[in-house]
């Protein structure tokens, strides 16, 4: 099985549930439209109603002015403040909340188009799968969250004990500091680009393990990391795929970039071509996921069924392993 027969097959998928493309870009614009109604809105009553002078903050020249005037600031329009911070709140919870219904209708769409051929897109199946996978993605995201979290805190205390080391290395000898800069630099970035590879690759597979077998967060975590291990060629797989996404998006913006450059009708063309890449970045995204799936669907280990035991050749033949019966012999009819 080669990885261009994978994309082949998701690509085919995701045509045939063509209609999620439309879902992805139409959760994109909610997004922002919620953005303006969430944020601007609240933002701009409050301006109005707390009176908020914009001249008082175009005063400040320098940073130290700023600061001093921030704290002056925040103290006459604290009422301002807590405005603006309880609508990003609540628009992050509404993000966070749309795109995790959108991805678990999406999965559970997917998932079933590949166990069933005949499976199709309908909109009262993806609200179905949407209910029924939210909760597992959530709590299994929220999961390796805060085990990546976690990590990267570890990752970092590391960052400071060798930013210490170095320093005490520089009193020494300069040329032992630089070498245990460079060292210790390799190996954080390394470790750092292994941390970011190994949570994306959990976190995908592990969605796969709950559209497909219906696990609970825990246990889905425990057979993604052994899955992980005994199919390394699932992390490089989903490497090409993130590699190919960001080469993708990067060709999308280089496109979009000289737009902007041309005088008076740039914005306007922009604006447009901007639309176009919000779809481009669903569909690619659409397919980097079927990707994933395909593959762990193809990968994955199923166990075989037992035999039955009347199945087996070690049954005895009745019919051919009765012996004959004894000929019968009468002595009174003997001559």
């Amino acid at each position: 099985m080669s990885y261009i027969a994978v994309i082949k097959e998701a690509v085919h998928t995701v045509h045939k549930n063509w209609q999620l493309v439309v879902i992805q870009f139409a959760a994109m614009l909610l997004s922002c439209i919620s953005f303006f109604a969430i944020v601007g809105i609240p933002i701009a009553v409050a301006f109005v109603m707390f009176g908020l002078d914009f001249t008082e903050i175009l005063r400040f020249t320098d940073v130290i002015s700023a600061f001093k005037g921030s704290a002056e600031f925040l103290g006459k329009y604290f009422g301002m403040a807590l405005v603006v911070i309880l609508s990003l709140i609540i628009y992050i919870a509404f993000i966070v909340l749309l795109w995790i219904f959108t991805v678990s209708g999406a999965i559970g769409i997917l998932s079933k188009s590949m166990m069933d051929e005949g499976h199709r897109f309908t909109v009262k199946s993806f609200f179905a799968e949407g209910r029924r996978l939210f909760f597992p993605v959530l709590l299994f995201s929220s999961l390796v969250s805060i085990i990546f979290v976690t990590l990267a805190f570890i990752l970092g205390i590391l960052g400071g004990t060798a930013s210490a080391v170095i320093e005490m290395a520089k009193t020494q000898e300069v040329t032992l500091a630089l070498f245990l800069g460079v060292f210790f630099s390799l190996v954080l970035i390394s470790a750092g680009l292994f941390l970011i590879m190994v949570t994306l690759s959990i976190t995908v597979y592990g969605i796969a393990f709950t559209a497909f077998d219906g696990l609970k967060p825990f246990n889905a975590l425990k057979e993604t990391v052994k899955y992980l291990y005994s199919t390394p060629s699932s992390i490089a797989f989903y490497v090409i795929l993130l590699i190919g996404y960001t080469l993708a998006g990067f060709i999308v913006v280089l496109i979009g970039t000289p737009l902007t450059l041309i005088p008076i009708i740039g914005p306007i063309l922009s604006l447009p071509y901007q639309i176009v890449t919000y779809a481009v970045q669903g569909y690619v995204s659409l397919i980097m996921l079927s990707s994933v799936f395909h593959f762990y669907y193809k990968t994955r280990q199923v166990s075989p069924p037992l035999q039955s035991s009347l199945d087996s050749d070690a049954s005895p033949n009745i019919e051919g392993g009765q012996p004959p019966l004894p000929v019968e012999t009468d002595p009174t009819r003997q001559e």
